[in-house]
């Protein structure tokens, strides 16, 4: 399937610290023409599933510009440049929540959405979460961490109480790991 596209050129559009938008133009042999597909540049991203000694879920009630509402989410973030994923997944884990762990372990990766974003979000399991560390959550970041069942996150998840697609994507990988 791939040999039938063809790769006319790259255009940036726009850049910023965050991201990069491109028009790539190609070229499909299955239309028999050409046109350009916009595709967001960005870091690849981090998303931490923290389990307490108790059994509970630490997630973060966090309020996002891009639908002006409050989420509810497990805690995670970009991955800073050169470093590794799992450097970023504690990382990001006590930032957010003050929560450290002893047992981080790597579940899996996503693709956010390959249909425009170039990234990659890496998920992984905290073990042992103990709230001992210390929030220092990023200047416009505005979090509060929540400690909830496993029976409660996977009813806010059926019933739309958690609607972030990547929170959704991790719970899905870590319920495969039971």
């Amino acid at each position: 399937m791939r040999e039938r596209w063809k790769l006319l050129g790259i255009e940036e559009k726009f850049s910023d610290r965050v991201l990069s938008v491109e028009h790539r133009r190609y070229h499909f042999d299955g239309a028999g023409d050409s046109m350009p597909f916009s595709v967001v540049r960005m870091k690849d991203w981090v998303i931490v599933v923290p389990v307490t000694e108790e059994g509970k879920l630490v997630l973060v009630r966090q309020y996002r510009v891009g639908t002006d509402e409050v989420t509810l989410e497990f805690p995670g973030g970009a991955v800073n440049m050169g470093e590794d994923p799992a450097e970023g997944a504690p990382r990001e884990l006590e930032e957010e929540t003050g929560y450290i762990s002893g047992r981080l372990s790597r579940l899996g990766s996503v693709k956010p959405n390959p249909a425009f974003l170039t990234n990659d979000c890496h998920a992984y399991l905290a073990e042992g979460c103990e709230a001992k560390g210390m929030m220092q959550p990023d200047p416009f970041e505005d979090v509060e961490p929540v400690e909830l069942s496993l029976d409660e996150v996977k009813e806010l998840a059926r019933n739309g109480g958690i609607n972030h697609s990547i929170t959704l994507g991790a719970l899905a990988i870590y319920l495969s790991t039971l």
